[in-house]
Parts: structure tokens; C-alpha cells; sequence
């Protein structure tokens, strides 16, 4: 064989998740290094299962784009030493091969990209480990590439050396030498070097792993290996997936060094795997959610996995809220969030032009019609609707609700939960905010359930942000507020003249309630509430943290757009969404508002 196809890369893979996923517990009960948790074959099939779930039944156009898919279920699935740096591996090997094909001396370059990559995600690369074996490898397809241009001959040559590398680690670590074993995570590599070897062709042979795991040969495992004792450097395993990392590579090993051991990084993309052993998982927590976006997180105490109890913190919160928070779809399905709905009776308006309330709303006023939007709460089917689907998906609910001292939204929120069976899984919180508000809180309460914290401590967490949360209001016309009740004729003649002279008045949620937040001279709205927003941010921006923000708009996406290109160009801002406004809010300021809220990160 000459070259390796998309075709043959799949059937590889595939073999090697069939591989160790069958022979994961003859990994497990040698695995004693760098902790004595019996799981490297489990972590190594996790691994393996996230990858082949990334390309089965699925067309790749080429063995670039076949590659993306295999490192970003790599990077989803990763678990524990072994798997992340395996990870590691892959993001070197596979960027290397050719779009169509790849052959002997391809081959070859990506091994060693790949070596290179594993060793690199390690802060402190020990001699007797897995590097050993895929080192062995490498070095032996690169040797050989340089005569030899048949595919299979050349791996049945790599298997041969990295077995050799394998038994050698015994005698390269005192740890193995007492426990008579050799290193789990370099095992696993040779497994998968030999399940590649098989889907290219059944070798004659026997696979070599399978001699050693029957204690043929120099090495057989004690059987004291299960009681083995050791002390744990650290106790808890935290593996996160983040986004968007903020920080170089050294910077973060620098930083989350400090707080463990066994640090493995692995970058491809804008996404990041982190791997660490630690005695402190909170403060790494914290820190790893200051460096980029959490997309996953798992936490494991690894006295417990030693001791053969239940190790992985698992918590399952789903969120319940209401459409009031304006969020995006794609927000709403990747999290997996159900809504409740509030209502807005307008008859006159159900037949008029218009894509949306305000749309329709300019109108009304167009031809006339007197009667506007009238907003209602959800009722609390609404939310008894939401909460029984996500308590068929997850152990908890947490609900966050619209202000209770603006609507009845909380009240509805209550009531639903005394309807369903187990009301103890539900947790009614009270936002004290609203819009972009409230979807601030919704953003944060995702993060903190992603750092796997239980329902207590992020309720915990969420009290202590509400202060922090700022939420300020722009009307385009007063006229809309005056048809409301809610100012005189003569304060809305007032404040049309003000705005004439470029003076902005502002409204604000605090303490749950609609407020007066002075008034801006500023060119637009969007100069207004960049304004605000700068001058009241200035004090924590100068203490170098970021805010974030969310944007929301009553038909006024050119003042929206304008708001966050200054805010990202200025303040460096994180704007986490624009979206629509929610009539419940922005139906009394009228068409063309303009509303933001932040708070420091």
C-alpha cells in the first residue's frame, strides 16, 4: 500500500476506538502513573468514542476537512492524561497530511509533527511514559520512509519498536519497576498503532500488546496492582474544554501550574483542552473561565476513583426563563433552555404590515390607530410546559425569571412548581432585572452550570452579580411613553427639545424598578449609551478586567450595530448578542429604542 485515503483513516479510526474500547480494563488495571486510578482506558476510549461519533456517517470533500472533524470530537471527548495528550498528537499528525492522499514520507513528517505536538502539551514531559512509545514510532517511520514506500510494511516495523519502547518504561520509572508494569498511557498507544496496522491489513502475527497483557514474555503485572499505594500529589482531575483562549500557552502554564501537576494544553483553532491534577479545582476553575469560554468541564476526585467509589462530579441543571430574555436561538438550542412566554394582546395591530411589534406599531401610528400593545405574564402553564420537559432531561431545573416588582412572571414561576411531582428539583430565582438583563444572568448561569458547581452555588453566584448588573433604556420618540400614561404631555414636549440640543435622557432597572439614569449629551443613542457605559465602567476597565454586554433593540439595528462596534473597538467589550427587544419591556418606550446591559467579567 502506497497511500493512505480518507477511506483508510476512517477504517483506522474506527479500529482503534473497537480496539480499546474491547481491551480498556487490561489498560485500567496498569495504569498507576501519573495516580493510581485504574482509568486510562476508559478516558483513552472516551477519547476514541467522541472521534469516531465526529465522522461516522458522514462525506468528507477532502482529508483536510475529514481532519477538522476528527480534532473537534477529539477536543469535545478528551478525558484524562493519556487522552488529552493523544489529543495532542493529533492536532500535529493530522494538519500535516496531503488534501487526497498521503504516502510513506507524508507519513513520516506527520508522525513527527505529531511527536513533537504530544510533547509540547505536557509542562513537564517525563521519560517513561507514552512520549517514549510514540517517540519510538516516529522515529522508526521516519527511518524507514527514507527506503521503504509500502505503507504496511513500515507499521509492522513502528509496532515492533514501540512495544520495545513500552516494555523499556519499566525500567525507566521506580513506580513501574515496584508495580511490575509498564505505562498504561503508552499501552494504549501501541493498541492503537496496532489497530491501524489490522484495518490496512489482518496482520499474521499476534499483536504484541496481547503478550503482554497475558504476562507472556518480560513483563507480567502483579497482581497487587488494584492495592497498590500511593500517594496522590493531588487530588482532583479538572479536564476543560474552553473557547477563545485569552492567554498564550506559556502564560497558562505559568499560571495554572502554580495550582497542580500533570498540566497538559492542547490548542487547535480558537478552542483549548486543559488537563491538570490539583488540590485546589475551584481556584483552577475560576482561572480557566477567566482564560477563555467554558464549553465543558469535568471534575474528578481521584481519591474516590482510587477507593472504587463514584469520582466524577456530575451536575445536571437545566434552565428554564422566559422569551422576555431576548436570546438567540442558537443560545436557546446549544444549551439546551426552554422558555416561557409572555403575552401582548393587540388586536388592531394582528392584520397590519410589519415583521415585528414595532414594525407594526409605526403602522398604527401611520394610520392613526389609537390602541397599542398590552403585555401580560407568562401564565404558569407556560412554565409548567417547560419545567416537565427539562426535568426529563436533567437531575435540576433553575428557572430565572423577569423582575418580580415589574411582572407577575415570578409569581407564575412559583405556582408552576407546585404542580409538578417533584417540586424539590425545582429552583425558582428572581432576576431583579429584565431583557438584556436578565439574559446577562441566563449567559453567566450557563458558565458557572458548565464549571460544574451544584444549584446552590450558583444561585450563590448569581445573587452577587444582580448589583453588578447595569441596564439602561433610550427612547427614540417620548410620544410612545406619553400614549402610555407615563409622562405628561408637556414632559414629552420637554424631553423633545432636549433631544434637539443632542441631551439624551436615560432609564434604568435597579433594585428590580424602572429609574431615571440622568441624561447624556451625545450626537445619537448609540454615542448615549456608549457614553454611560464607558463612564460607568471606566473604575474596573482601568483594573484591567473586561465587561460584558448584550444589546437589545426595538427595530433600530443600525443604532444597535453602531453601539457594539464602539464598544468592541473602544472598550474592547465582550457583546455577547443583539437581538430584538422583548414587547414586554420595550412596547411602552416605542419603536426605535435602544437598550444595553453589562456588567464587569
Amino acid at each position: 500500500m502506497k497511500h493512505l485515503t480518507q477511506k483508510e483513516f476512517k477504517k483506522m479510526i474506527f479500529s482503534s476506538y473497537e480496539k480499546i474500547e474491547k481491551e480498556k480494563e487490561q489498560i485500567n488495571k496498569i495504569n498507576v502513573f501519573p495516580v493510581p486510578d485504574q482509568d486510562t482506558g476508559d478516558n483513552l476510549a472516551a477519547t476514541l468514542k467522541g472521534i469516531k461519533q465526529a465522522i461516522e456517517n458522514k462525506d468528507f470533500n477532502d482529508l483536510e476537512e475529514f481532519s477538522q472533524a476528527v480534532l473537534n470530537g477529539a477536543l469535545s471527548s478528551a478525558q484524562g492524561n493519556a487522552g488529552v495528550i493523544y489529543t495532542g498528537f493529533l492536532s500535529g499528525f493530522l494538519p500535516c497530511l496531503d488534501k487526497n492522499s498521503t504516502d510513506a514520507k507524508k507519513l513520516a513528517l506527520a508522525f513527527e509533527k505529531g511527536k513533537e505536538k504530544a510533547r509540547q502539551s505536557i509542562q513537564n514531559p517525563t521519560e517513561g511514559t507514552i512520549l517514549d512509545v510514540i517517540e519510538a514510532a516516529t522515529e522508526t517511520i521516519k527511518k524507514e520512509s527514507e527506503k521503504e514506500t509500502d505503507i504496511i510494511t513500515i507499521f509492522r516495523k513502528a509496532v515492533e519498536k514501540a512495544h520495545e519502547a513500552l516494555l523499556a518504561t519499566r525500567e525507566k520509572m521506580e513506580i513501574f519497576r515496584k508495580a511490575n508494569v509498564v505505562d498504561a498511557g503508552g499501552l494504549g498507544f501501541l493498541m492503537i498503532l496496532e489497530s491501524h496496522l489490522e484495518a490496512l491489513e489482518k496482520p499474521a502475527f499476534v499483536p504484541l500488546s496481547a503478550e503482554l497483557r497475558r504476562g507472556k514474555g518480560e513483563i507480567k503485572p502483579s497482581e497487587q496492582v488494584k492495592r497498590f499505594v500511593q500517594i496522590l500529589a493531588n487530588r482532583y482531575e479538572v479536564v476543560a474544554l474552553i473557547e477563545d483562549p485569552k492567554l498564550s500557552d506559556e502564560q497558562i502554564k505559568k499560571q495554572l501550574g502554580k495550582l497542580g501537576n500533570s498540566l497538559v494544553l492542547v490548542r487547535y483553532g480558537n478552542k483549548m483542552k486543559i488537563h491538570i491534577h490539583t488540590d485546589y479545582p475551584d481556584q483552577v476553575k475560576k482561572n480557566i473561565s477567566a482564560i477563555g469560554k467554558i464549553l465543558n468541564l469535568r471534575e474528578e476526585d481521584m481519591a474516590k476513583e482510587v477507593a472504587g467509589e463514584e469520582s466524577v462530579r456530575k451536575v445536571s441543571i437545566g434552565i428554564v426563563t422566559e422569551d422576555i430574555t431576548a436570546l438567540l436561538p442558537k443560545i436557546i438550542e446549544k444549551y439546551q433552555i426552554e422558555l416561557a412566554f409572555a403575552k401582548y394582546d393587540w388586536q388592531e395591530g394582528e392584520n397590519l404590515p410589519g415583521e415585528n411589534i414595532y414594525q407594526k406599531m409605526r403602522e398604527a401610528d401611520k394610520q392613526g390607530i389609537k390602541t397599542f400593545p398590552k403585555t401580560s405574564q407568562a401564565t404558569p402553564k407556560s412554565y409548567l410546559d417547560a419545567y416537565e420537559k427539562q426535568l426529563n432531561k436533567f437531575d435540576k431545573v433553575l428557572c430565572i425569571t423577569i423582575t418580580s416588582k415589574l411582572s407577575g412572571c415570578y409569581n407564575s414561576a412559583k405556582q408552576a412548581e407546585t404542580m409538578v411531582k417533584e417540586p424539590q428539583r425545582i429552583f425558582v430565582f428572581d432576576s431583579l432585572t429584565a431583557a438584556a438583563g436578565e439574559a446577562l444572568l441566563v449567559l453567566r448561569a450557563i458558565e458557572i452550570i458548565q464549571e460544574q458547581k451544584e444549584i446552590s452555588e450558583v444561585i450563590k453566584e448569581l445573587k452577587n452579580l444582580i448589583p453588578k448588573i447595569y441596564v439602561y433604556v433610550i427612547f427614540a420618540d417620548p410620544k410612545w411613553i406619553e400614549a402610555g400614561g407615563r409622562i405628561t404631555k408637556s414632559q414629552a414636549n420637554w424631553i423633545r427639545r432636549m433631544k434637539k440640543l443632542h441631551f439624551h435622557p436615560l432609564m434604568a432597572i435597579k433594585n428590580g424598578l424602572i429609574a431615571k439614569a440622568g441624561i447624556v449629551w451625545a450626537k445619537d443613542m448609540a454615542e448615549a449609551l456608549f457614553k454611560k457605559i464607558a463612564r460607568e465602567s471606566k473604575k474596573p476597565r482601568k483594573q484591567g478586567k473586561k465587561i460584558r454586554v448584550v444589546i437589545n433593540h426595538a427595530d433600530n439595528i443600525k443604532d444597535a450595530e453602531k453601539l457594539r462596534k464602539m464598544l468592541k473597538q473602544k472598550l474592547k467589550a465582550e457583546v455577547s448578542f443583539i437581538s430584538l427587544a422583548p414587547a414586554v419591556i420595550c412596547a411602552q418606550a416605542g419603536p426605535g429604542a435602544l437598550l444595553a446591559a453589562w456588567h464587569e467579567l
